[in-house]
C-alpha cells in the first residue's frame, strides 16, 4: 500500500504540473518496470501492464510529430497509471468495517428446519413449500411427504413409485429431519448434503454426506447393509445410531451412540470396530477409535452449542454455519478455554451477550457484501 500511495502522489503532482524532473522520471520508470515480488501472483496486474505498454508503442508508431507523440505517450501512461493504480486500491484497500448495531444483530434470528430436494433431472423442490400429507407435481413427477416425514415419488402417468438419485440440501441456518425409503431417519445440519436414492431396491443401502447428519437406521428383514460415504470414509452398518460430521476443510468424525458400526478409510486401507460412545478419527496417518462424549457431540440436535474446553475454535464455526455469518476466532493465548453449552435458538444478540459473558470478547461489525462478522478474542 505504500508503493500505491506514493504512485498516487506522483500522479497527482504530474496532473497538476507541479512535478520535479525527478518526481516525473520516478513516475515514468515505474510504467516501465518489471512487476514487483508483491505483483507477480496477479495475472490480471501483470496483463495491464503488458496492454499499457503495447498501446503506447502503437500509438508512437503511428504518429508523425515527436512533440505530439511526447504528449500522447505522457497523457496515456498517466491515465493508463490512474488506472490501474485503482485497480490496486480496490484490490489492497483494507475493507472499512462498521461495528453492527443492536437492532441488527437482534434481526438475525437462529436457523430453522428447511431444506431443497433437488431430483434427478436437476428439478429443486424448497420442501418449506410441502407440508405434512401433502403432494406437489414437478413435470412428470408427484412428490409426497406423509405424516412421518417420509419422501416418496411417482409417476404421473403410471402412478408407479419412481427410483431415482435425490440430493438433500441444508443451507447455513438450517436443519431438517428425512425418513429414508427403508425407515431410517436421518437429521441434517446445517450447511450439509446427503445424496441417497428415492428407494432401496435390494443389495447394500448406499448414501453419500457432506457436512453433518445423525443417523438411526432401521433393520431389514434381509440384513442389507447400511452405508455412509463421506469423502475418504465409509461406514457399515446394520441397524445403530450414530453421528458422521464430515464438513469440507475439517476433519472427519463417526461418533456411535448406540449399536455397533465399522468405519474404513481407503486411501490408508484401515478400518476400526466402534463401540457406543466411541468415535473414530485419524491421527498422526492412523485411524483410530476414541472415546467421546455423546452429549457433546449431539448437541446441535438438542439445541445447544457445547463447548467441552477444547473446541472453541469448532463450536465456532458451527456458530457461523448457524446464523449464516463470518466468525474470526483470534484467541492467542493457550489457557483453559469456556466449559459449558449455549442454547441455539436464540437471537444472535444474546447469543453475543453470553459469549461475552463466557469471557469470549466478541466484537461483531458489517463487513464486505454487508455480512455480519464475529471477531472473538
Amino acid at each position: 500500500m505504500k508503493q500505491v500511495k506514493h504512485i498516487y502522489k506522483l500522479i497527482t503532482l504530474f496532473l497538476n504540473r507541479q512535478e520535479s524532473p525527478q518526481e516525473r522520471r520516478a513516475l515514468f520508470d515505474w510504467m516501465d518496470a518489471l512487476p514487483s515480488e508483491q505483483e507477480r501472483g496477479e495475472q490480471e496486474l501483470i496483463e495491464m501492464r503488458k496492454n499499457t505498454r503495447r498501446r503506447l508503442l502503437s500509438t508512437i508508431n503511428k504518429s508523425q510529430k515527436s512533440i505530439r507523440i511526447s504528449r500522447i505517450v505522457r497523457y496515456s501512461s498517466v491515465a493508463a497509471a490512474i488506472l490501474m493504480i485503482g485497480f490496486l486500491v480496490v484490490r489492497y484497500w483494507p475493507v472499512t468495517e462498521q461495528e453492527a448495531s443492536k437492532s441488527l444483530l437482534a434481526s438475525i434470528p437462529p436457523g430453522h428446519e428447511t431444506a431443497i430436494i433437488t431430483l434427478a433431472d436437476g428439478q429443486q423442490i424448497n420442501l418449506d413449500q410441502l407440508a405434512l400429507n401433502q403432494s406437489v407435481q414437478v413435470g412428470g413427477t408427484v412428490i409426497s411427504k406423509d405424516a412421518q416425514g417420509k419422501v416418496s415419488y411417482r409417476d404421473v402417468v403410471t402412478g408407479k413409485q419412481q427410483v431415482q438419485r435425490n440430493t438433500l440440501y441444508t443451507p447455513k441456518g438450517a436443519t431438517y429431519d428425512l425418513m429414508l425409503s427403508d425407515g431410517t431417519l436421518v437429521s441434517l445440519n446445517a450447511d450439509s448434503k446427503l445424496i441417497y436414492p428415492s428407494s432401496f431396491e435390494g443389495g447394500d443401502r448406499v448414501v453419500e454426506l457432506e457436512g453433518e447428519a445423525y443417523f438411526h437406521v432401521q433393520k431389514t428383514t434381509n440384513k442389507a447393509r447400511f452405508i455412509v460415504k463421506a469423502g475418504q470414509e465409509q461406514t457399515e452398518v446394520l441397524g445403530t445410531k450414530f453421528n458422521v460430521n464430515a464438513y469440507a476443510k475439517e476433519q472427519i468424525q463417526t461418533a456411535l451412540e448406540e449399536g455397533s458400526v465399522v468405519v474404513s478409510r481407503k486411501d490408508i486401507g484401515q478400518s476400526v470396530h466402534l463401540k457406543p460412545n466411541e468415535k473414530a478419527q485419524t491421527v498422526q496417518g492412523k485411524l483410530v477409535a476414541a472415546a467421546v462424549n455423546m452429549e457433546d457431540v449431539l448437541g446441535w440436535k438438542r439445541g445447544q452449542f457445547c463447548f467441552d474446553g477444547t473446541n472453541t475454535a469448532a463450536v465456532m464455526q458451527e456458530i457461523a454455519r448457524w446464523y449464516d455469518i463470518d466468525v474470526s476466532y483470534e484467541r492467542i493465548d493457550r489457557g483453559p478455554q469456556y466449559s459449558g453449552k449455549i442454547p441455539r435458538n436464540i437471537s444472535l444478540d444474546k447469543l453475543i451477550e453470553l459469549l461475552n459473558f463466557a469471557d469470549l470478547k466478541t466484537k461483531a461489525v458489517v463487513g464486505s457484501g454487508n455480512r455480519i462478522h464475529l471477531i472473538i478474542t
